[in-house]
């Protein structure tokens, strides 16, 4: 058979297809390196503290300390974590352009431990940690600036702090909202084979709570997926429509509260 042909035809989806692998690590190794500059930058600080307390320093470097020190301390704590992130992104941004080297991105279908499967797990699992302390940040503009550094097209005044979207081949225009629990997925897998396709998603479009966009999907200006709903691969849902189903079968026209409200009591 061939593979192509099991492309628009799937009976099921995978939510996720990246999975653990020796290159998991990288994360371990991130973390690592970002801790050690952390406490090497803060050093003279830590010390001055120790000073302070014990009247002796562990490490014999010519500063004074002050009393003052310690007011600053929850200020350093809170700007170490932002210079965590920073720094942690800047290290997996290094890896990832190495392995980007090695094992481009592609689209297209590719066979079970390929080296386009194996170097999307590397690439993937570079890019989680950023984007999960993006996540932790008090800041809902943090991810969406990852995205960006890493080559996701993300417009302005876009929202998706609370969904989950892939690292690769994600266009999103400009005034775009995601509700909760959203899914936007440039790959997947089925069975022993990877399927990845670019997903453009228009201006002003709305992406629904629970709801799961497919590789290779075009939402045009101002389309509106429905909640609990899901994407055919390589479907595309027109402009000012709301697309609904498991997939998507319907499509209609938004109406108003007044409409609404008319209809209901002529029922």
């Amino acid at each position: 058979m061939n593979e192509n042909n099991l492309i628009p035809n799937l009976d099921y989806v995978s939510s996720s297809g990246v999975y653990r692998t020796p290159f998991t690590l990288i994360i371990f190794v991130e973390f690592c390196i970002s801790s050690l500059i952390i406490i090497f930058l803060n050093l003279w600080y830590i010390n001055s503290l120790y000073y302070s307390i014990t009247g002796d320093k562990f490490i014999d470097l010519s500063f004074s300390s002050e009393w003052w020190y310690w007011l600053l301390l929850p200020l350093n704590i809170f700007g170490n974590i932002f210079l965590f992130f920073v720094i942690t992104l800047g290290i997996s941004k290094i890896i990832y352009s190495i392995l980007i080297l090695f094992g481009p991105p592609k689209e297209g279908f590719f066979k079970k431990d390929s080296k386009e499967w194996k170097y999307l797990h590397r690439r993937y699992w570079t890019i989680f940690l950023p984007i999960w302390l993006a996540r932790a940040l008090p800041l809902p503009w943090s991810d969406i600036f990852v995205y960006r550094v890493f080559g996701v097209k993300v417009g302005k005044s876009v929202v998706i702090y609370e969904g989950y979207i892939d690292p690769e081949f994600i266009e999103i225009g400009n005034d775009t909202m995601t509700s909760l629990h959203v899914c936007i997925f440039s790959h997947l897998i089925y069975h022993d084979f990877m399927f990845i396709k670019r997903v453009k998603i228009g201006s002003k479009c709305i992406i629904s709570a629970h709801s799961m966009i497919l590789p290779g999907t075009v939402l045009k200006d101002e389309a509106i997926l429905g909640a609990n709903s899901y994407t055919k691969i390589n479907q595309i849902l027109e402009s000012k429509l709301i697309h609904t189903g498991l997939p998507v079968m319907r499509s209609f026209v938004p109406k108003s509260i007044k409409e609404s409200k008319d209809k209901v009591n002529n029922n």
